[in-house]
C-alpha cells in the first residue's frame, strides 16, 4: 500500500458527509475539477485521489489490479480521516460506521470502488459507478497502444493536442482540454500499458453482486463510446442488488461530457432515502 496524492473541496468539518472520488485510467483527481466543487455546494466534504501511476502519486508496477489500488485508496482515506472511529471504519473494522458517505468511481475507478466494497464491507454508504469497463468488450492491447501514443503526444506537443481536443469536443467546459492533456502527460504510460497487455481478469458483475449498499450506475451510450457494452452491460445491470441505472447522451467520460445530466442523476438518486 502507498499513500496517494489528493485534492479536496468543501468545508473540512468532520461532521459533514464525505464524498470520495476515484478517477479512470490516464486521468487524475484533476478530472473532478467541476464535480468536486458541485458536491461541496451540496454539503459534502470532497476528497479525490490520484491512483498509483497517475497524477502526483507514486509510480505503479506492472500487474497491479483493482484490489491493490483499492488498498492504496483505503490507506489514504484512513490517513486523511479525522478521528480514530472513522479511520478504523476505513479499515473495515467498525461495522456500524461508513468511512465514506458517497463513493464515486469512473471507469477504472469504478472497479477500484467495487474492490474496496468487496473487501471492506461498510466502507461506503452509497456508490456511483460511472461507465465501468466490461471484461469482454474492450481491445486491451489496442487500448494500451492508444495510451502510449496519447501520453507521448501530451508530453511532446501539449498545445497541439490541447487544440485538437478543443476542436473535437466543443461541448467540453473551457479549460477541460488543457486539464486532460496535463493528466495524460502525468500518466506512467509504460507501466499502465504493460498492465493492460497482461490483462488481469476481473468479474465485473460478480464484484457488483456482492455490494449491499445503494448503487447508481451512470452509463454512457454504447453508440457514443461507452466502455460497457453488450452482454457485459446487461450482466452488470442485472447483478446490482440495490441498483439504479441512468444512461446519459455522452461518451465514456460522462461527467466531462454531460456534467449537468450527471449531477441531476446524482441529485435525484440521493433524494431517495436508502432502504434500511
Amino acid at each position: 500500500m502507498v499513500r496517494l496524492a489528493t485534492r479536496s473541496w468543501g468545508d473540512g468539518d468532520p461532521g459533514r458527509p464525505l464524498a470520495l472520488l476515484v478517477h479512470g485510467i490516464t486521468s487524475s483527481a484533476r478530472t473532478w475539477w467541476l464535480v468536486g466543487p458541485a458536491l461541496a455546494e451540496r454539503g459534502f466534504r470532497v476528497l479525490a485521489v490520484d491512483l498509483r501511476g497517475h497524477g502526483e502519486s507514486p509510480r505503479g508496477a506492472v500487474g497491479l489490479g483493482p484490489a491493490d489500488l483499492a488498498a492504496d485508496v483505503a490507506e489514504t482515506v484512513a490517513a486523511a480521516a479525522d478521528g480514530s472511529t472513522v479511520a478504523a471504519a476505513a479499515d473495515g473494522s467498525v461495522a456500524n460506521r461508513a468511512a465514506v458517505d458517497l463513493l464515486v468511481g469512473h471507469s477504472l475507478g469504478a472497479l477500484v470502488a467495487l474492490a474496496l466494497l468487496s473487501r471492506r464491507h461498510g466502507f461506503a454508504s452509497r456508490v456511483v459507478l460511472e461507465d465501468p469497463p466490461g471484461p469482454n468488450g474492450i481491445d486491451w492491447a489496442g487500448l494500451a497502444d492508444g495510451i502510449e501514443h496519447d501520453v507521448g503526444r501530451a508530453q511532446r506537443e501539449p498545445e497541439v493536442l490541447r487544440a485538437e481536443l478543443e476542436a473535437a469536443n466543443p461541448a467540453w467546459a473551457p479549460g477541460e482540454a488543457g486539464r486532460r492533456v496535463a493528466d495524460l502527460a502525468g500518466c506512467d504510460a509504460a507501466t499502465v500499458a504493460a498492465s493492460l497487455r497482461a490483462r488481469m481478469p476481473f468479474d465485473l458483475a460478480g464484484m457488483a453482486a456482492r455490494v449491499d449498499v445503494p448503487i447508481l450506475l451512470v452509463l454512457a451510450e454504447e453508440a457514443l463510446g461507452s466502455n460497457l457494452v453488450g452482454t457485459d452491460r446487461e450482466a452488470l445491470v442485472r447483478a446490482l442488488r440495490q441498483g439504479t441505472t441512468r444512461e446519459l447522451p455522452a461518451g465514456h467520460s460522462v461527467h466531462r461530457e454531460a456534467l449537468a445530466g450527471w449531477l441531476r442523476a446524482v441529485d435525484d438518486w440521493l433524494a431517495v432515502p436508502a432502504a434500511s
